[in-house]
């Protein structure tokens, strides 16, 4: 932790306390984030009791929601699912999100293995945009496209229209001059432009 922000997780929420404290006094919502949460580029494997104590910690404070971060995308729907787990028997399951970066093609699976514990908000990005600057070869969060496209296939109502986003995804990759991330965004596009 000390190399990403300089001060260690017990530094960093005694940070978080005077914010949470105005906040609250203000009526304002916050989301907690805990990154890191399965892997970290500097300490290795992360056990999901110490990424639930964070998270907790952060409920705690007053935080109305955590996000639980593979900001490394090295989780895997089975350590995703003990981390859930974990964190569950800590703060209720609607109180939890998901942010899985897809550094190993991994993030959806995950994404789909937490639909399966009941974890039913999760965060993307158009195209997989993003990206984790202190892991070496870590990629962005998990395309939105291809987080739509599993969630129409589950049943699950988004209220998104897949081909707009698709669109608008190939657009924006193209515009920045990098590739389209989204799995289900490029094969839409090729499929509309046939």
């Amino acid at each position: 932790m000390r190399k990403n922000i300089n001060c260690s997780i017990a530094e960093s929420l005694k940070r978080f306390e005077p914010i949470l404290s105005v906040a609250s006094s203000l009526e304002i919502k916050v989301r907690g984030y805990v990154s890191c949460v399965v892997g970290c580029p500097y300490e290795g494997a992360i056990s999901p009791e110490q990424a639930a104590r964070v998270a907790k910690t952060l409920f705690d404070m007053g935080c109305y929601e955590v996000s639980l971060g593979d900001t490394i995308g090295v989780g895997n729907p089975s350590s995703i699912q003990r981390l859930i787990e974990a964190c569950a028997q800590q703060i209720p399951i609607e109180k939890l999100a998901g942010h899985y970066h897809d550094t190993y093609g991994m993030a959806i699976a995950n994404i789909y293995a937490s639909v399966q514990m009941g974890m039913a908000i999760f965060d993307s990005s158009i195209a997989g945009l993003g990206g984790c600057p202190y892991a070496q070869g870590a990629s962005g969060n998990v395309a939105t496209e291809d987080v739509v496209y599993l969630m129409q296939g589950l049943g699950i109502e988004t209220g998104i229209d897949l081909a707009t986003l698709a669109s608008i995804g190939d657009w924006i990759s193209s515009a920045l001059n990098r590739p389209n991330g989204a799995k289900a965004g490029r094969a839409l596009c090729a499929k509309a432009n046939a």
